[in-house]
């Protein structure tokens, strides 16, 4: 019997746990043991159990042969952003943990991305900062905005009390927008996508799955997953409305800017083929006439013994059926 998997850290970054957690998921789902993944993927058992552990981010060829040996055939481009954001969110997390400068000159703009060191075999890690990486997207160029302006000027261009995600939200012109922007707001909570589906069992239970796949999509929230994000998240009910405001509002312009297809129009009627139709037409008619008039001669005959009176009946008959049915214009022919 496989031993249970050790839980991902309580203080691993965000984007990381959800990288973890997902890959773990996919694996559970597939019934394969570490062992089975690592003969259809070449990779060890050891190398594809540390990608889905949660203490660290592993390379993109490890986790593409993770998902692939699990049989995923749905859309890379999902796996890929995960890992890019959990790639992002550790390199600002690592520059966030470099020591500062403490000279009394100003530090630079730019910092190297030095990796966090790992501790030696056997000895406990140290505790993450409890502080959340700086969000990213539309909400980190308000936030720099409100730090390097002065106050007095902030509020003349925008309420006294400034809402960054508010902000943010007015921005918003895709759905990848909306979507980075309730990514930060995970961050900003400093929320775990475990802590999400938790919470939303209060509600109705959505999984950690549903949650990953959402936020990391590309495709608006719905209205009734988005109350549910928004309200597990703590925000204020009387907040909520520029949520749903800007969902709708990106759905509108998304359906306005959908290209319209164009019936294709009917092929035009030639003359040859008009020409056929109306031959085929007359040499239905005499046929009719024809059967018509044999038809009736026969019954003449019969009640007359008379050949002669049979065969003038049916051809006065012959002769007659055509023109009488053009000149009732029959609709079978007018369709």
């Amino acid at each position: 019997m496989a031993r249970p998997e050790k839980e991902i850290p309580a203080g691993a970054l965000l984007e990381v746990a959800e990288l973890a957690r997902a890959l773990r998921e996919l694996r559970r789902n597939s019934n394969l043991t570490y062992r089975e993944l690592a003969s259809v993927s070449h990779y060890s058992a050891a190398a594809l159990s540390a990608a889905a552990s949660g203490r660290g981010v592993p390379k993109w060829e490890v986790v593409e042969a993770f998902v692939r040996g699990c049989g995923y055939n749905g859309d890379p481009r999902v796996w890929r952003r995960m890992h890019s954001s959990a790639v992002a969110s550790a390199g600002v997390a690592s520059a966030d943990t470099t020591p500062a400068n403490t000279s009394t000159t100003a530090p630079t703009t730019t910092q190297a991305n030095i990796p966090t060191p790992t501790a030696p075999h056997g000895q406990a890690e140290d505790p993450a900062p409890a502080t959340p990486p700086p969000p990213g997207g539309l909400l980190a160029l308000v936030q720099q905005f409100v730090e390097t302006h002065p106050r007095d000027e902030l509020q003349r261009v925008t309420s006294p009390n400034v809402d960054r995600l508010h902000t943010a939200l007015a921005l918003c012109t895709t759905p990848q927008d909306v979507l980075g922007v309730m990514r930060d707001l995970v961050t900003d909570k400093n929320l775990t996508i475990a802590t999400l589906e938790k919470r939303s069992a209060r509600i109705y239970k959505i999984s950690a799955a549903t949650f990953t796949t959402v936020l990391n999509g590309e495709d608006l929230p719905t209205t009734e997953f988005l109350h549910i994000f928004l309200t597990i998240c703590g925000v204020e009910e009387e907040r909520t409305l520029i949520w749903h405001h800007t969902v709708t509002r990106i759905k509108i312009a998304t359906l306005r800017h959908r290209p319209t297809v164009l019936p294709r129009p009917a092929p035009p009627t030639t003359k040859g083929s008009e020409s056929l139709l109306t031959l085929v037409r007359l040499v239905w008619l005499l046929l009719l006439g024809v059967v018509m008039g044999v038809g009736a001669g026969l019954l003449t005959f019969t009640a007359t013994k008379s050949i002669s009176n049979g065969v003038a009946v049916g051809i006065g008959v012959t002769a007659a059926i055509p023109p009488l049915l053009r000149a009732l214009n029959l609709k079978a022919w007018e369709r």
